[in-house]
């Protein structure tokens, strides 16, 4: 009878070697022992000589339980054990396995530690201690368990993402389409490109919008307008150190509208045949201009009553 405690430790004994519970999980297709009965889950985890880490997923994945958890959770364990097998040193690569045992095949586990949930992940290290992974806190995403598994492995690996060509073929296929239709369109696209006119006037609306304090509106964050205590609504800030939205956008349009006047006074005016008509458009043109001017004065102005210059 002194004899059948002995017995019943035997295929404990007998259990497998690190590395040949590394060359099955090698030949399985991501890197997952699947344990089919209680008897081989007590041979990896229970193994009395066992010197290697094994992490080991209890769930419960047929369509019956309907646990949705499992199989979200499921592709994210086989994710990491894949990593491990794919990115972990071969000098190490023994030393830890992952394994799955699923509730169908071997419900006496589940009883044995008193389980009535699914998924849970345990680490049992090589002198006998366990973790349990915290799935409520931590989740069932990718990068959590990763981060937990890596702890408990002899070194940190990586997580192995697979090759995707679609973003590449994607890339090449739009590379070569726009390519196609440049070199179709040539003839209407080098005139536009080349144009003075078009180059000039972009130019002309960048200066605008970053002389009118757009790049200061986008780092402080600066509000539209504002509105004051007794509901009456604000375009201008005080002082050289504030602005608003609507602000910057009234002295862009002033900025434009007196660039115009001085590109029509040097460029179209002279152009003109007709004397006259060059008289007359020296006096609207310059009247305009000084009326604009008058008014990013008086702009000025307003913002801080100390700015000392007018013209009307």
């Amino acid at each position: 009878m002194r004899l059948l405690p002995l017995l019943a430790l035997a295929p404990l004994a007998l259990a497998r070697t690190a590395s040949e519970w590394a060359a099955e999980a090698q030949r399985s297709r991501d890197g997952v022992i699947h344990l089919p009965t209680a008897a081989a889950y007590d041979e990896l985890v229970g193994a009395l000589d066992r010197d290697f880490g094994v992490t080991v997923v209890l769930t419960a994945l047929p369509e019956a339980y309907k646990c949705a958890p499992c199989r979200t959770f499921d592709p994210v364990y086989r994710a990491v054990a894949d990593s491990w097998r794919r990115k972990a040193p071969r000098g190490v690569r023994d030393d830890h396995v992952f394994a799955e045992l699923d509730f169908s095949e071997a419900g006496e586990i589940f009883q044995r530690l008193g389980l009535t949930s699914a998924p849970v992940v345990y680490f049992h290290s090589k002198d006998g201690k366990t973790q349990t992974y915290d799935l409520n806190r931590s989740g069932l995403g990718l990068g959590s368990l990763h981060t937990w598994v890596k702890s408990t492995t002899p070194v940190h690996f990586d997580l192995y993402k697979p090759f995707n060509p679609i973003p590449l073929i994607i890339t090449l296929a739009a590379v070569a389409f726009t390519g196609y239709i440049g070199y179709a369109a040539w003839d209407i696209i080098l005139p536009i490109v080349t144009s003075r006119a078009l180059w000039g006037i972009g130019t002309i609306i960048l200066c605008l919008v970053f002389t009118s304090g757009y790049m200061w509106n986008k780092i402080k964050n600066a509000p539209y307008v504002q509105v004051a205590q007794d509901g009456r609504v604000s375009w201008i800030a005080g002082g050289y150190s504030n602005q608003l939205g609507l602000e910057s956008q009234v002295v862009g349009a002033l900025y434009g509208a007196l660039a115009l006047c001085v590109v029509v006074l040097t460029v179209v005016i002279p152009a003109q045949s007709s004397p006259v008509k060059q008289r007359l458009g020296v006096f609207l043109w310059t009247g305009m201009l000084i009326v604009l001017a008058s008014m990013l004065f008086r702009l000025f102005r307003l913002k801080n009553g100390g700015y000392p210059f007018h013209l009307l």
